[in-house]
């Protein structure tokens, strides 16, 4: 069996040349990944399976393989352990990937956690108003 990762409904990301950031609507916090990590995050938004993206990474990085795999393997279990991703067990298969010499050197994925924003992030200020619209504020019920 083999991981196969999603972005939770919650998160949202944009790619900004070679970082990325990933927004998480829910805590607020928000995060930036730049290199072999944004690699990794493209593969996470199209449903590569863990299997695959440890291949993939091989081929398109150089770099030893236990520190490919170790590296790529924490990178992910990060995402879990933040809640931006939800996991699902697939049994085992070859994705198809061209095969070739790497050109570019692994470097340990990052993970960069930001929580300056959580409470900006966190307003919502559409739900705080009533059929009249911003800025009146919505009145309690008697």
């Amino acid at each position: 069996m083999t991981r196969t990762f999603k972005p939770k409904p919650s998160i949202v990301h944009e790619k900004f040349g070679d970082e990325t950031i990933i927004v998480n609507l829910d805590s607020g916090s928000y995060y930036s990944i730049q290199a072999v990590a944004s690699v990794i995050w493209g593969f996470v938004v199209d449903g590569v399976s863990e299997a695959d993206i440890l291949r993939r990474i091989k081929a398109e990085f150089a770099g030893s393989g236990d520190a490919i795999s170790s590296g790529t393997t924490e990178f992910l279990d990060r995402l879990v352990a933040e809640s931006l991703v939800n996991v699902e067990d697939m049994a085992d298969g070859v994705g198809e990937h061209e095969a070739g010499v790497p050109d570019k050197v692994f470097s340990v994925p990052v993970l960069q956690k930001y929580t300056d924003l959580d409470e900006m992030l966190l307003l919502d200020p559409i739900h705080e108003v009533d059929e009249q619209g911003w800025p009146t504020v919505r009145k309690s019920p008697a």
